[in-house]
């Protein structure tokens, strides 16, 4: 609980503060003194006898009481009292002086004025009135046994009547107001009492009521120390009252705020409003403790805040239920993945906002297992449900870290990648990637608990990209997904289908690049290109065979557009031999004898499998006549870590032809030296995307360095790919002078025919 300051209320009072019986007394003493003092002045004046002086302190007398009415109408009620008893007292014991002292008749003054005073003024004003009153008495008997106290005047009767009667007026007056004060306050002080008995037997049932609450109760003061606490606090927490009594409250009630609900709950209590919310505490024990709490200001009579109230209660089970139902409501029993409720509610998080920019592309993918309705009938609901969850486990090992994974219904499972971009055809690429991913996953052998053997699944996949816009619907991306895997289970098991409008297109897309390329293949519409191979000198040693497509419409079309379409249908063992049987063909070529230039010619992996590929290789070989020991056949990592053994086998067969093997793109896979060894390879391509940057980047230079390094070990040749500047070209030879170049600084890819005519050109003139 925060620390708050509260300004404290004046409690002194103020100096001119008098109660009302005393206001009541000044007004009396007032008009009192002035009528006695106006009447006897009048009176002693229409006496000729009496002395003028006499009159004179009489008038000055009423003027004392006129003054203080006028200060008691100015509120001023403390100076007023003051005027009236001194002033009096001054005038009257002038008036005494001239009267004969203690043988006048003005003594009665003095038990009233006292009196007046010790009501008026209190006990210190009194007792200094009556010390005076003492001295001056002591005078005037001192100055009478002595004889030197005038003698008593001669008085007015009627004077002295109504002196007599003022005074005794004055005197009832000041008597019954005072009693009348005294019995008001023995009736409050009798009430008060009656009300203290009765609020000390509410405070005690409340205490017992606070004390045996079955919810912590904590009172503090405005710094937050704690001053009480009940003993559910204490049972609940496990401290005992000393070791929280006198502490700052925020080591027990408000460890579980965050530092936006601390700062509402300052905010809240600086305004002296009630705050209340859910905390997670910790016991003594260190065990947490959910809380409920309730912070309320404790106000006094005037409204001032004194302390505040922390009500707690504990909702610890509370809370562990709702997880529970939460859990339920929104998690598989079976797998404890996540539900379809989940999904849907997971799906609206990720739905398009307006206004917001480019939004992410998701993917989700629905998982239907092959097959499952048979095996569950055969061997049981409980097998059945063992097989649910070995794939829900093989699912969630797939599963990247940012993905969901959830049980739709019963076989059915769906997966959302997140963040996949906003580039649609990328993002559509990459789910296409990891459904194969998971699908090779799914596929692997697997043994069940109290099954007979291993067993092998396939899952059907439905593809869909989503949000499609800002409109886009939870329900409709499920509908797209439903209707993918839909197609996907009607093209047999183990099949993906990709429901998306662009990725649709794409697909269209490549299905008419499939079929005009299989047509292309037969009416001639390919087109060989060579990319030179330099050595130091810029001398060309070789030249790597490329493919283009001319196509009758399009155009030129680039090797990115086709080879793709081709690599994921059987087109690319057809444009492979077609590549390999011109290749050879340019081989059997009398200038490539005779300037020993090698051609390099690059192999899918479907294309290597093939069965009979090293048989149709040695037979262009020989129909072309063209000199085994000049051709380098390419492979990738990829190719030669599948069924390594057969790979091993045939490239050795060609290896005894002559034919050589490089390893292009070397570094971006595997790069295992447990295989590099047991391969018959000849040469090694460093990928572009190191010779890029090698002569700026530390990370890729000692990348290329190591590569080199692995080359000489070997007694390999290098060659490298992608250079389009000098400082990449210097930067290699410094570090391998016998390197070969290949990029753009030295050969640009050039028709086969031209190539070979610039080629017997240059050689025509170094002849020359």
């Amino acid at each position: 609980m925060a620390t708050l300051s509260m300004t404290q209320p004046p409690t002194a009072i103020d100096s001119d503060y008098i109660d009302v019986t005393t206001q009541h007394l000044v007004r009396v003493a007032g008009w009192a003194v002035l009528l006695i003092g106006c009447s006897i002045a009048v009176l002693l004046a229409l006496d000729p006898s009496i002395q003028r002086s006499r009159v004179v302190f009489n008038l000055g007398a009423a003027l004392v009481g006129g003054l203080a009415l006028l200060l008691a109408r100015m509120g001023r009620w403390r100076l007023a009292a003051h005027l009236l008893v001194w002033g009096v007292w001054l005038f009257v014991s002038l008036v005494s002086v001239r009267n004969g002292g203690v043988r006048g008749p003005n003594l009665l003054n003095y038990p009233v004025l006292i009196v007046l005073s010790g009501w008026m003024l209190g006990g210190r004003v009194t007792l200094l009135l009556a010390a005076l009153t003492g001295v001056l008495f002591g005078g005037f008997f001192w100055a009478d046994a002595l004889g030197r106290m005038p003698p008593v005047p001669e008085g007015n009767t009627t004077a002295h009547m109504v002196y007599l009667c003022g005074i005794l007026l004055l005197t009832a007056a000041a008597t019954l107001l005072s009693r009348r004060n005294y019995l008001r306050r023995v009736v409050e002080a009798q009430r008060t009492a009656t009300d203290l008995a009765a609020s000390e037997a509410e405070l005690r049932k409340l205490l017992r009521a606070v004390e045996q609450s079955p919810e912590s109760i904590v009172i503090t003061d405005l710094q937050e120390c704690i001053e009480y606490v009940n003993q559910a606090f204490l049972l609940r927490t496990g401290y005992s009252r000393a070791e929280v009594l006198g502490r700052s409250s925020e080591a027990f009630s408000s460890n579980g705020l965050g530092p936006a609900q601390r700062q509402g709950l300052r905010e809240t209590l600086a305004r002296g409003e009630v705050w209340a919310g859910e905390q997670v505490n910790q016991r003594k024990d260190g065990r947490p403790l959910a809380e409920a709490v309730v912070v309320a200001p404790i106000r006094q009579p005037d409204g001032r805040i004194s302390h505040f109230v922390e009500l707690k209660q504990d909702i610890t089970e509370r809370k562990r239920a709702a997880d529970e139902i939460h859990r339920l409501a929104h998690y598989d029993a079976l797998t404890s993945l996540p539900n379809r409720s989940m999904l849907v509610e997971h799906l609206a998080g990720l739905q398009a906002q307006p206004g917001h920019g480019p939004v992410s592309v998701h993917a989700l993918l629905l998982l239907d297992l092959d097959r499952f309705t048979t095996f569950n009938d055969a061997r049981g609901s409980e097998m059945g449900d063992r097989l649910l969850c070995a794939m829900a486990l093989r699912l969630s090992r797939q599963l990247p870290p940012e993905g969901l994974l959830v049980r739709v219904a019963g076989d059915e499972f769906a997966i959302v990648l997140h963040g996949l971009g906003n580039d649609v055809a990328q993002a559509g690429r990459n789910a296409l990637a990891f459904a194969a991913q998971v699908q090779t996953a799914l596929g692997l052998p697997m043994r069940l608990h109290g099954d007979a053997g291993p067993t092998q699944w396939t899952a059907s996949v439905g593809i869909t990209l989503y949000p499609q816009s800002a409109e886009d619907r939870v329900q409709d991306a499920l509908r797209r997904a439903s209707t993918a895997l839909h197609r996907a289970k009607v093209l047999g098991g183990g099949q993906v289908a990709f429901f998306e409008q662009e990725m649709g297109q794409a697909a269209e897309q490549r299905f008419r690049v499939e079929r005009e390329l299989r047509q292309a293949i037969g009416a001639g519409e390919l087109r060989l290109f060579l990319q030179s191979q330099v050595d130091v000198r810029g001398t060309v040693v070789g030249a790597e065979v490329l493919v283009r497509w001319q196509h009758p419409r399009d155009g030129l079309v680039a090797p990115g557009v086709f080879i793709p379409v081709a690599e994921a249908s059987d087109l690319i063992v057809l444009l492979g031999r077609w590549v390999l049987e011109q290749a050879c063909q340019l081989l059997a070529r009398p200038w490539f004898a005779r300037q020993r230039v090698r051609l390099s010619v690059n192999l899918s992996a479907r294309q290597f499998r093939q069965p009979d590929f090293v048989a149709e290789l040695q037979q262009m070989l020989e129909c072309s006549g063209a000199d085994p020991t000049l051709l380098t056949l390419e492979v990738t990592e990829g190719l030669v870590i599948e069924d390594f053994d057969d790979v091993v086998a045939k490239m050795r067969a060609l290896v005894a032809l002559g034919v050589e093997f490089s390893l292009d793109d070397f570094g971006t896979g595997y790069s295992s030296l447990a295989y590099l060894k047991r391969l018959p390879i000849q040469e090694i391509k460093i990928d572009r995307s190191f010779v890029r940057d090698a002569s700026t980047n530390a990370d890729d230079g000692a990348l290329v360095e190591a590569i080199l390094s692995v080359a000489r070990h070997f007694g390999m040749r290098v060659v490298a790919e992608g250079v389009e500047t000098r400082a990449q070209a210097d930067y290699l030879v410094e570090r391998a002078p016998a390197i070969v170049y290949q990029g753009f600084l030295f050969s640009r890819p050039e028709y086969q025919a031209q190539w070979l005519e610039r080629q017997q050109a240059v050689t025509v003139g170094a002849t020359e």
